[in-house]
Formats: C-alpha cells, structure tokens, sequence
C-alpha cells in the first residue's frame, strides 16, 4: 500500500513539473492614444514617469475628451512562439501608367507593316489598416520579453499627377498617398502592467516644423493561467 502511496506521489509531482515546463500562454495588449504635444510634454514632466503613470494620465485625458484612443489589439501566444493579427483593406493602385511595351508585326488598319505596341498599366497592392506582430518570451524574475512589430497603414488622398483626357473620357493619372506608424522593438515588462513603448508624430496637412499632435503606444502582457 505505501508503494502505491509514494508512486502516486512522485507520478503527481511529476505531472505538475511537465505542466511548469509547458510553454505559458501570454496575452499581449496594445494601444494608439493621441494626445496634444503640449500634454506629452507635461506628462513627462511630472515625477512619476513610469508606464502605469503615463498611461492612466492618458486614460484620463480620454474621458475627458482631451485625448483620442485610435486603435487597440489584442492577441494571445504562447511563450516562445510569433503571433500575428492583421485589419487590413488592400488598396490596389497603378504605378507605371505607361511602362514600355514590345512592338509585334501584328496588323493594324489593315497595314501589315505597321507596328502595334502593347502597353499595360502595373499596379502595385498596398495593406492600408492594423498589422500587429509579436514574439513573448519569458525572462528572468518572472519578467516578459517582447519583440513588438505593429504598423497602422491609412490612405490620406489621391493626388492627381497629369491631367488627361482620351477617346473614352477622363483618364486623369491619379496616385494614392499614404500614412504609417511603425515601430519596430524589444522591450522587457512587468506581467499585467502598461509599459510606454513610444511616441508618434502624425504629418500635418500643412508643411512646417509646428507639431501640435502626438501617438502614445502602450503595451501591456498578462500571463494567462493554464487549466
């Protein structure tokens, strides 16, 4: 009787020990908020400068209607492993209206010497939306590494570069113009606190070296029990 006892027991321990060494799930979260340059500022001004700090002044902000929450993601890994979650809309558009072509001997207007050259538009897609990439791993003192690669992708306008008009109407030679954030990084964090990862600053509509806006970006990891 004790035999099965003790072969219980070291079975049970052994059993929770392969449980220890299974990779942990993590969840990792991240968050857009554009706050006024002059915010930023005071926020870093103040004694308090950890992540925890800066994001709750940014939440309050956000009730107060002073700040705007842009985008959030979230997504769940395990240790170790890269995770990816995309809200994109492609945008397909030309990039050469008139690329050269190959001439061919095939006949035209009832000429057999004359020449038709062939010219087709290339285009080129471009993902415009939310591109999120991460890689947790677990450190030492229960810390978390993560490798974060986020990109938001926005269309700004079409921008007409040639004005044309051909045999069927407007063929006016327009090409898109885009807006991104990315961030590339490799930060260590506390499990279930915010951690400022960095600050963003949008173009302005206007050229000049003024800057009124900024994007905070916050990431948060929490470890997820495992049943």
């Amino acid at each position: 009787m004790k035999k099965w006892i003790i072969a219980l027991l070291f079975g049970s321990c052994g059993f929770a020990a392969g449980i220890q060494d299974e990779p942990r799930q993590i969840r990792v979260s991240l968050q857009f908020i554009e706050v006024a340059h002059t915010s930023l500022t005071e926020m870093l001004a103040q004694k308090d400068q950890s992540g925890p700090a800066l994001h709750a002044k940014a939440m309050s902000l956000s009730k107060k209607g002073q700040a705007k929450i842009l985008e959030s993601c979230m997504l769940v890994c395990k240790a170790g492993q890269k995770a990816t979650i995309e809200s994109i809309q492609e945008v397909i558009f030309p990039t050469d209206y008139l690329p050269s072509g190959l001439p061919t001997n095939l006949p035209n207007e009832g000429n057999p010497t004359n020449l038709v050259v062939r010219r087709v538009a290339a285009f080129e897609p471009r993902n415009t939306g939310v591109t999120f990439e991460v890689e947790p791993y677990m450190a030492s003192h229960g810390m978390i590494d993560l490798r974060l690669s986020p990109e938001i992708v926005k269309q700004l306008r079409l921008e007409t570069w040639m004005e044309h008009i051909d045999q069927w109407g407007d063929a006016t030679y327009r090409l898109p113009v885009f807006e991104s954030f990315r961030i590339q990084s490799k930060i260590t964090v506390a499990p279930g606190k915010f951690e400022f990862v960095s600050a963003l600053t949008p173009k302005m509509n206007t050229q000049g070296p003024v800057v009124t806006r900024k994007i905070l970006v916050f990431v948060r990891a929490d470890l997820l029990p495992v049943a």
